[in-house]
């Protein structure tokens, strides 16, 4: 019996798959700027119609990549949530092993901000990502009595995630870590100021 040929439904997958795979190198490589649905599909080895049989545009190839990653991002947030009376050092360990996920991902999260500024479904599929977090959040979430509360403990929680997006961008992307270590101290009060029942 020769090699199983693939099914349609996996062909298709292993195409779209090419076509992320290329855009993430290509986004690594050249920026998300200047990278064009033609370049991904000639980089993944299909003509430009094909790419567009799989997205619509390289935005939504960045929203494939944000939803890939998610797990990761959640996974980060809950075991924050999951800390039992935290002090000050549990925190900043936190910080730094979200910081590791940042370096691993850091093309990907390089193209996130990139498109961030240009596509609106990015920034609409970042916003989405950042409430689907905080609504994972049961333990923070669930300390508050009143509703007026977790209304406040909400807001709190989406800018705490948001000032440590902006402050990694700044000291893992963009590399202005000369304060690394202050601003790792200075998260840190912040989100156990939260965490403290």
């Amino acid at each position: 019996m020769g090699p199983k040929t693939a099914t349609r439904a996996e062909q298709k997958q292993q195409t779209r798959a090419a076509l992320v795979a290329a855009a993430r190198n290509l986004f690594n490589t050249q920026g998300y700027t200047a990278t064009g649905a033609e370049m991904i599909a000639k980089t993944a080895g299909v003509s430009r119609a094909t790419f567009y049989l799989h997205f619509r545009s390289k935005a939504e190839v960045v929203r494939e990549i944000m939803r890939e990653i998610e797990p990761e991002v959640v996974g980060a947030y809950e075991r924050l949530d999951a800390m039992v009376d935290p002090t000050h050092d549990d925190v900043a360990a936190w910080l730094e092993e979200h910081a590791q996920l940042w370096r691993m991902y850091r093309p990907e999260f390089a193209a996130m901000e990139q498109a961030l500024a240009h596509e609106a479904a990015v920034a609409d599929e970042w916003y989405a990502l950042h409430r689907h977090t905080q609504e994972r959040m049961v333990h923070i979430n669930g300390r508050r009595a009143s509703d007026m509360e977790q209304m406040r403990t909400r807001a709190h929680f989406m800018s705490l995630m948001m000032s440590v997006d902006r402050n990694f961008y700044f000291l893992i992307l963009r590399g202005h870590d000369e304060n690394y270590a202050a601003v790792i101290d200075v998260l840190a009060d912040q989100w156990l100021a939260l965490l403290k029942p």
